[in-house]
């Protein structure tokens, strides 16, 4: 995901699962939608575990306690 941003993977996400859901494609297509969308799935999951990971950083070394009060 070479320069992917959480946005425009989850933006592409979806729309992946407006077209999985009209049930209209078929099912070779069906499956490679689901698997791209796994991918970005992934992707964002990632993205928000290192944000979580940079919160819970700053609270441990208590740089936001200026921002939050």
């Amino acid at each position: 995901m070479n320069n992917k941003t959480y946005e425009s993977a989850l933006k592409e996400l979806e729309e992946i699962v407006t077209k999985l859901e009209q049930g209209s494609i078929p099912l070779e297509e069906s499956m490679a939608l689901f698997t791209r969308a796994n991918e970005l799935a992934l992707f964002c999951k990632a993205c928000l575990e290192k944000a979580e990971a940079t919160i819970v950083q700053l609270n441990q070394d208590g740089t936001e306690a200026d921002y939050l009060e």
